[in-house]
């Protein structure tokens, strides 16, 4: 249950403590500014052995970026208007709990903060200035619970870094994701876009939905599969392998139920090398039929299959041609740049640099999916 603007007031002022060497000493609720305009109210602080000032507040329940970009536009026209002449006045927000990417919009408008959590950024010019962050997010419940880069929600974040000229309705969105090997309604779309807009991290015009910060959704992707690796443990089983050529034969019979992965997938792209088979596998049992050639050895296999039906994983698979015999070729699946980029990131000490090649490919201005 989110905080309401009463809850947030009452707490960010029975919290005094936290916020030294500023004092909070006095607050009046509700101030009119003008006919049309009315504050949150105005706090008068001061500075221990130091000066005082007043600061016009708004307060935000949920901090997201577009919202707190959004009251920082409001507050600023707000502040103008003001008249209260009898000490130095400075705009300033108030929220549970404010993140990096909204501290960042304050911080470019010139809006002072302050959050439950203890964190903060006051600058009275001449006189004050204080930045105290880094404390964790104490209200959860303040701010969405989204798991939007993780799972089958991925999906909308991924198809749109593979399409950095972006898509011209939220359907069209669906079945470019619908027609790479994965499975979204238009009910999870709709729910990521909104968030994806609420943190500014697309824009949505009449006509077109895009990116407007590629890295930055990346990053996010790659946080997401960070947490989600944390909770999930995948069904795997490691072999031992004497002809690899049998394996990559498999495959391409059997396109659609395989798939190379990690450093495999990484040598098959030309980024590097390794000498360890990975494959994603649909169903264990029906591989371990397929692969009946293969000799069990958890401690010391050279060839690991994973069992796993989630769609991101399966989503823009490519097909990628090998030689074998130096004669033999072979077409088999692999996982796209951005799978791999994200396993790459979490696969220490040798994936991460990997990841970088992959991270130019993704951010390049000429990367479509390939």
């Amino acid at each position: 249950m989110r905080l309401t603007e009463k809850q947030i007031l009452k707490q960010l002022l029975d919290s005094a403590d936290q916020y030294k060497p500023l004092k909070f000493e006095g607050f009046d609720k509700d101030f009119l500014l003008s006919e049309r305009a009315r504050a949150d109210g105005v706090a008068r602080i001061s500075v221990e052995n130091g000066p005082g000032f007043k600061t016009l507040l708004e307060i935000v329940p949920v901090a997201t970026p577009m919202n707190i970009k959004q009251k920082s536009i409001m507050l600023i026209a707000e502040f103008a208007t003001t008249e209260i002449s009898d000490s130095p006045t400075i705009p300033m927000i108030v929220a549970p709990f404010i993140g990096r990417s909204s501290a960042c919009i304050l911080a470019d408008r010139g809006i002072s903060w302050i959050d439950l959590c203890g964190n903060m950024r006051v600058s009275v010019q001449g006189k004050v200035y204080i930045e105290r962050t880094g404390k964790k997010n104490k209200f959860p419940d303040t701010a969405p619970i989204k798991k939007i880069f993780e799972g089958t929600s991925s999906l909308v974040s991924r198809a749109l870094l593979l399409r950095p000229q972006g898509f011209s309705s939220q359907y069209e969105l669906i079945d470019f994701i619908n027609s790479r090997n994965a499975n979204i309604t238009a009910g999870t779309v709709s729910r990521v876009l909104k968030s994806l807009e609420s943190d500014l991290l697309i824009t949505r015009k009449k006509s077109l939905i895009s990116v407007t910060d590629t890295k930055k959704l990346l990053q996010s992707l790659a946080d997401g599969y960070v947490s989600s690796m944390k909770r999930k443990e995948k069904k795997s089983y490691r072999f031992s392998i004497r002809q690899s050529a049998y394996v990559s034969m498999t495959m391409n019979v059997q396109k659609s139920n395989y798939l190379a992965s990690s450093f495999y997938a990484a040598q098959l792209k030309g980024l590097g090398a390794t000498d360890e088979v990975t494959i994603f596998v649909r169903d264990m049992g029906q591989a371990r039929e397929r692969f009946d050639f293969l000799e069990p050895d958890a401690e010391f296999g050279n060839f690991k299959l994973i069992e796993t039906k989630n769609f991101e994983i399966w989503f823009n698979s490519v097909n990628t041609e090998i030689t074998v015999a130096s004669a033999i070729r072979f077409s088999i699946p692999v996982v796209d740049d951005i799978e791999l980029y994200l396993e790459m990131m979490t696969d220490a000490p040798r994936g991460p640099k990997i990841a970088e090649q992959l991270k130019e490919r993704i951010l390049g201005a000429n990367y479509f999916g390939k």
